[in-house]
């Protein structure tokens, strides 16, 4: 799996939320510089509270920012290295980057020479998935890592139906009253 090294000048071409430029945005100065972050979870992947404080600014409110498809293939590599039990949160994260992802639109796609090392890490991934569901009980990371295998096998719109499946109501069609089916609710608990 190909890794854009952390040292590679193009880091600062790949915007994340509250960072474009090659920098920081004025309203943001603490926007992390992503190869910064990685190279702590390198050093430590059971790191939570960093990988906690980096991922927000590569996926969030369903965009998937440009940094992140090179993070991505660093997210595998950490989910290697630690037990299965501990790699819950990378691979909900490694779902939300590839649901909301738009690897071919231009402010917010891929660049070309991480698609191979993106490629890669998504294909690597159901493996870990499939072991990692052996060790989870609690149905709330349950339903994110069956989301994360709707997303890497295409099905990025049953992916953010299970991520918001605790979101999902609507009006009632003769009443009018806005309905949260009893079934989903308990689904989402």
């Amino acid at each position: 799996m190909e890794l854009l090294p952390l040292t590679d000048p193009r880091w600062r071409e790949l915007d994340h939320r509250n960072w474009s430029g090659g920098k920081p945005s004025d309203w943001a100065p603490d926007a992390p510089f992503v190869p910064d972050e990685l190279a702590k979870l390198v050093e430590n992947p059971r790191d939570l509270e960093t990988f906690q404080g980096l991922w927000p600014w590569l996926c969030s409110e369903g965009t998937t920012w440009p940094a992140a498809y090179a993070a991505l293939p660093y997210f595998v590599a950490f989910c290697k290295r630690v037990p299965p039990e501990k790699r819950v949160e990378y691979l909900i994260v490694i779902g939300l980057i590839v649901a909301d992802s738009s690897p071919d639109e231009a402010k917010l796609g891929i660049k070309d020479y991480l698609r191979k090392g993106y490629a890669d890490g998504i294909s690597e991934t159901l493996p870990l998935l499939t072991e990692t569901l052996t060790t989870v009980n609690d149905s709330t990371q349950v339903r994110y890592l069956l989301a994360t295998i709707a997303a890497i096998k295409g099905n990025c719109k049953l992916a953010n139906v299970l991520q918001n499946l605790d979101c999902i109501e609507g009006n009632c069609p003769k009443c009018g009253e806005v309905v949260f089916p009893s079934e989903l609710q308990e689904a989402a608990r």
